[in-house]
C-alpha cells in the first residue's frame, strides 16, 4: 500500500481516536446532567450534580487512558513492530521474525504474518538455488574478465556520453592517482581526474564522424593537476544515432610521463649547450678585442694559452653534453619503442625458441616495464640463445632482474665460455631477423646499451644486458570496478527531487579519542566507502589513521583498540579531512548518529580547507522512519534486525561499522522506498518528524 506522507501514523491516531472518545463521553455526560438539573430546577441539588459530574468525569478519563494504554501497548506497538519485522523479513535474507512474540493479542494476525514470513523465507530459498545453478557459470565468466581486466598494463575506462565513469580497471586508477585527490570514482565526472579540453576535442571529432566507423581519435591528455601526461585513445562504443545522440565511449590511457621528461632533459641540455657556447663565443671575442690593445709579446702568449684552455675546456664540455644527449636516446634512431612487461618478453622468446626445438627457462625477479622495441629485443636475444644452443650449450635461462644499477638482461648457459670477438660477430651477422640494414649491434647502438658476456656461478656462463628504459611495474590500486547502468543516467541537478536509487552516497565512521566533539577529543581514525546505483563499491574506500594531536585515554583504546603509537607520524586531520572531501564530492553523506562525527568535521573546516555542506542521511533517523520510533536504533539492534553480521573483531573499527552502516543502510533505504518515500526530499520530510531522538542536519536548500 502506498505510504501517503501526510497521514499520521497508527499509535497517534489511536491516541487521537481515545482522546475523541473521552471528550464524547464527557460531554454526553455533562449535557445529561445539565438536562436533568433543567428539568429539577431546584437549587438544592445543584452541588448534587456537579459532583457527579466530576467523579463521571475523572472516571471518564481514568478509563480511557487505561484502555488507551492497553490498546497502546498489546495492540498499536505489536502492530508498528509486525509491519517493520515483515518489511525487514522482504528486504533481507533472514527466516524468523522477532517481531511475533510481541503478536499474542493480535489473534491470527501474528499467526498469518509469520506464516507469510516462512513461505516467503522457503520461496526465496528456493528461487536462490535455481538462480545459483543458472548463474555459477556467468559468474565465473564475469570473474575471469574482471581479472583479465584488472591485470591490462595500460588503463581502461568506459565512460558514459555524459562522461561519467562506468568502467575502470586497477591500471587507471594507478595513472590517474596524482590528480589532486580527485581519484576516479564510479558514477563521477572523468573530468574530476582529466583535463577536458583534449577529450572533449577528440569526442567532438569521433561523434561527427571523423575517420569513419570504429574510429580511434589518439590524442595526449594532462591530469587536473596540469602536470603530468597521459596518451589517451578514444572509440566510440556505437555511432550516434537517433536514439542516442551522445554514444557511451571506450578510453584508455598510458603513461606519456617518461617521454614527457625526457624531452624536458632535451630541451635542459640544449639550453645549457647554448649557454656554454654563447660563453665561450664572449670569452674569444673580449680575448681579440684585448689582444688589439696589447704591446707585450708575453702577455700576448698568456692571452693565447687562456684562450686555448678555453677551447680545451669548451670541447670537453660539448663531449659531456654529447654523450648526455646519446643517454637519453635518439629519436631518430630505428627503434620502435613500446611498453610492455618483463613477462611478455619472457614469453615472447620462449614461444620463439619453441618453434626451434631449443628450450629455454624465461622468467621476471619482480613485475617490470620495458620501454623498447620488442619485436627487435625479442629477436636479438632468440637469435644469440640459437646460436648459443648450436655451439652446444645446455640449460637455457633468461632472466629479467631489477638491480642496484637499473634493469639487466641476463641469458645464461651451462659450456664453453663465450669470447668477445665471437659475440661481435653474432651482433654483426647481417641475417639476423632485423632486416638486411639492421644488425644487433646497430639495435644496441640506438637503444645506448651494449651486452657484455660474464662468468657465471661454477659453470654457467651469462651475457648481460642493461635496459635504460624501463622502470618498476606499480601494483594496481585496486581492481576493477564497474556499473553499466550508470551509462544510461544522468548527472544528478537537484538531490532533492532526485531517486534515492539514483543518488551517490558516502557511508562514512570516525573514531575517537572521547565522546566530546567540542571539548577537545579530536579524531584518529576516519573510514569511508561509496555506495553507487545501491551497490557498494569495494574498491573504493578510505580507511586512514589520523595523528589527534593529543593523548588518546585508555578507556578509549580499550574500545576501539587505536593507541598512541599507531598513530604517530599518521597524518593529521587536514589532510586525511581534505581526503574524505575529495572522496564524497557529489554524494550524500550517511553516518550513524551523524551529529556526532560531523561536529568534528565541521570543527575542523578552516584546517581541512573545505565546508562539509552535503545533504546527510542519518541512520538513526531512518530507522525511526521504517521502525517505528520506539525501536531500539542502535547499530547492533538495527544489524540484528536486518540479519547483519558485524565481525566481533571489526565492531568498533571505522571500517568494520562503515561496512555495516552501509549494508543496513541499503536494506532501510529498500523499506523507506516500498512506503513510497522514493525521493531525498520525502525521505527527509519524514526523518524530521522524528528531530526528538536526534538532530537533523539538513539546514542547507536541496539544491546542489
Amino acid at each position: 500500500m502506498k505510504y501517503e506522507r501526510w497521514s499520521l501514523r497508527l499509535r497517534l491516531r489511536m491516541f487521537l481516536f481515545f482522546v475523541f472518545l473521552a471528550s464524547s463521553t464527557l460531554a454526553a455526560v455533562g449535557l445529561g446532567l445539565a438536562l436533568g438539573y433543567k428539568k429539577l430546577a431546584s437549587p438544592e441539588v445543584l452541588d448534587g450534580f456537579v459532583f457527579a459530574g466530576i467523579i463521571s468525569g475523572f472516571g471518564v478519563l481514568a478509563v480511557s487512558t487505561w484502555v488507551w494504554m492497553l490498546f497502546d501497548e498489546h495492540i498499536a506497538k505489536p502492530i508498528g513492530a509486525l509491519s517493520g519485522a515483515l518489511l525487514a523479513a522482504v528486504h533481507t535474507e533472514q527466516e524468523d521474525m522477532p517481531a511475533k512474540t510481541g503478536a499474542r493479542y493480535l489473534g491470527d494476525l501474528g499467526l498469518a504474518a509469520q506464516t507469510a514470513s516462512d513461505e516467503l523465507a522457503r520461496t526465496r530459498k528456493a528461487l536462490a538455488q535455481t538462480v545459483a545453478l543458472e548463474t555459477t557459470q556467468l559468474i565465473e565468466t564475469t570473474e575471469k574478465l574482471g581479472a583479465l581486466a584488472a591485470e591490462i598494463p595500460f588503463g581502461v575506462l568506459l565512460v558514459s556520453g555524459t562522461h561519467r565513469v562506468a568502467f575502470y580497471n586497477g591500471a587507471a586508477r594507478a595513472l590517474c592517482s596524482g590528480a589532486q585527490d580527485l581519484g576516479l570514482g564510479l558514477g563521477h565526472s572523468l573530468f574530476d581526474t582529466l583535463d577536458s579540453a583534449a577529450i572533449l576535442s577528440a569526442y567532438a571529432r569521433l561523434c561527427a564522424g571523423d575517420g569513419g566507423v570504429g574510429h580511434v581519435m589518439s590524442t595526449a591528455v594532462s591530469l587536473s593537476n596540469g602536470i603530468d601526461f597521459l596518451s589517451a585513445r578514444l572509440r566510440l562504443v556505437h555511432a550516434p544515432n537517433a536514439t542516442d545522440h551522445r554514444p557511451a565511449y571506450v578510453l584508455t590511457l598510458d603513461d606519456l610521463a617518461q617521454d614527457h621528461h625526457l624531452q624536458k632533459n632535451r630541451l635542459d641540455l640544449g639550453a645549457r649547450a647554448v649557454q656554454q657556447f654563447a660563453q665561450i663565443g664572449a670569452t674569444l671575442q673580449t680575448a681579440q678585442m684585448a689582444r688589439q690593445y696589447l704591446g707585450d709579446a708575453a702577455k700576448t702568449q698568456a692571452l693565447d694559452r687562456a684562450c686555448d684552455a678555453a677551447l680545451v675546456q669548451a670541447e670537453n664540455d660539448a663531449s659531456t653534453l654529447l654523450k648526455q644527449y646519446q643517454d637519453l636516446g635518439d629519436d631518430s634512431g630505428t627503434t620502435s619503442l613500446m611498453k610492455v612487461t618483463g613477462q611478455d618478453i619472457c614469453n615472447a622468446i620462449t614461444a620463439r625458441l619453441k618453434d626451434c626445438n631449443i628450450t629455454i627457462v624465461a622468467s621476471e625477479s619482480s613485475p617490470l616495464f620495458l620501454h623498447v622495441d620488442p619485436e627487435k629485443l625479442v629477436a636479438l636475444l632468440s637469435h644469440l640463445a640459437a646460436q648459443l644452443s648450436r655451439d652446444g650449450a645446455r640449460a637455457l635461462s633468461l632472466l629479467i632482474s631489477n638491480e642496484d644499477t637499473g634493469v639487466m638482461i641476463a641469458l645464461g648457459w651451462m659450456g664453453e665460455v663465450l669470447y668477445v670477438d665471437r659475440l661481435e660477430a653474432w651482433l654483426n651477422d647481417p641475417t639476423i631477423v632485423f632486416g638486411p640494414d639492421v644488425t644487433g649491434r646497430a639495435y644496441l647502438d640506438d637503444m645506448n646499451t651494449d651486452i657484455w658476456p660474464e662468468l657465471g656461478i661454477g659453470l654457467r656462463r651469462v651475457l648481460k644486458l642493461p635496459i635504460p628504459q624501463a622502470s618498476v611495474k606499480p601494483a594496481p590500486k585496486g581492481g576493477l570496478a564497474y556499473d553499466f547502468d550508470l551509462l544510461n543516467q544522468h548527472s544528478v541537478d537537484n538531490t532533492a527531487t532526485t531517486p534515492l536509487n539514483h543518488l551517490s552516497y558516502v557511508v562514512f565512521d570516525t573514531e575517537t579519542t572521547g565522546l566530546l566533539p567540542n571539548a577537545g577529543d579530536e579524531i584518529c581514525q576516519i573510514a569511508a566507502t561509496r555506495i553507487v546505483n545501491g551497490n557498494i563499491v569495494a574498491d573504493e574506500q578510505i580507511n586512514a589513521l589520523v595523528d589527534p594531536e593529543r593523548h588518546i585515554p585508555k578507556a578509549a583504546t580499550k574500545i576501539h583498540h587505536i593507541t598512541n603509537e599507531m598513530v604517530k607520524n599518521q597524518p593529521k586531520i587536514d589532510v586525511v579531512g581534505r581526503a574524505l572531501h575529495s572522496f564524497a564530492r557529489g554524494s550524500v553523506l550517511v553516518a550513524h548518529n551523524a551529529p556526532f562525527d560531523m561536529a568534528f568535521l565541521h570543527r575542523h573546516a578552516d584546517k581541512i580547507g573545505a565546508q562539509f555542506d552535503h545533504p546527510v542521511i542519518d541512520t538513526v533517523l531512518l530507522s525511526a522512519v521504517v521502525f517505528g520510533q520506539s525501536a531500539s536504533h542502535s547499530l547492533d539492534d538495527i544489524c540484528l534486525r536486518l540479519n547483519v553480521v558485524i565481525p566481533p573483531h571489526q565492531r568498533h573499527t571505522a571500517l568494520g561499522d562503515t561496512l555495516a552502516t552501509a549494508m543496513v543502510f541499503l536494506k532501510m533505504l529498500q523499506m523507506a522506498e516500498a512506503k513510497g518515500l522514493t525521493t531525498f526530499e520525502a525521505l527527509l520530510t519524514e526523518m524530521k518528524r522524528h528531530k526528538r531522538l536526534l538532530q537533523d542536519l539538513n539546514t542547507a536548500p536541496l539544491s546542489k
